[in-house]
């Protein structure tokens, strides 16, 4: 039974950190009507791209490209078929179809979801202690990303958990553990 509620919860966290993705996304968008948009370039990231690996460009929070390595098409990140546009990097997708994979990446930490539409990235903390839920969860994006932690911070992301997992931390975006804001976490 306990199982079954952990895996419950995971779902609606994960459905609740992507509408707050979603949120995000077009409250940025709509913030600053008739601002011309400047031109974004990409950037190269950081040293942690090898050389001759398979890279995209993604927009960070404030407009600009990234390089990354290439997360949608290595082996381990799952399309969600029922959201189109939606992947799963780490985790499971709490429900699944005959015909599709349900796993992403063995994670029980956390999951993490990307949306292409938006660019944005959501972290459920699934387990406590949350503070290190949290470091596993950057250290695995930093892998697959290829970034630095300073990296992380510009990317459009959401780091929440659920009152089930903890109802102190329930509430609004915890951020990535070195970025500036984030919350203090155990």
């Amino acid at each position: 039974m306990n199982k079954k509620i952990l895996i419950a919860a995971g779902i609606l966290l994960l459905v609740l950190l992507l509408i707050a993705g979603l949120v995000l996304a077009f409250a940025k968008k709509s913030a600053a009507p008739g601002t011309p948009s400047s031109p974004s370039f990409p950037q190269s990231s950081g040293t942690t791209i090898p050389s001759g690996t398979p890279t995209q460009t993604i927009t960070t929070a404030n407009g600009n490209g990234l390089i990354v390595k290439d997360f949608i098409h290595n082996g381990e990140t799952i399309s969600d078929t029922q959201n189109p546009g939606s992947y799963l990097l780490a985790g499971q997708l709490g429900y699944c179809l005959p015909s599709t994979r349900c796993s992403a990446a063995t994670s029980t930490d956390f999951n993490i979801g990307y949306n292409e539409t938006n660019q944005a990235f959501t972290v459920a903390l699934l387990t406590e202690p949350l503070g290190q839920a949290r470091l596993n969860a950057e250290q695995f994006l930093e892998d697959r990303l290829g970034l630095t932690k300073d990296e992380l911070c510009k990317l459009n992301y959401y780091v929440g958990t659920t009152y089930w997992v903890n109802e102190r931390y329930a509430a609004g975006n915890l951020g990535f553990s070195s970025c500036p804001g984030a919350t203090k976490l155990p």
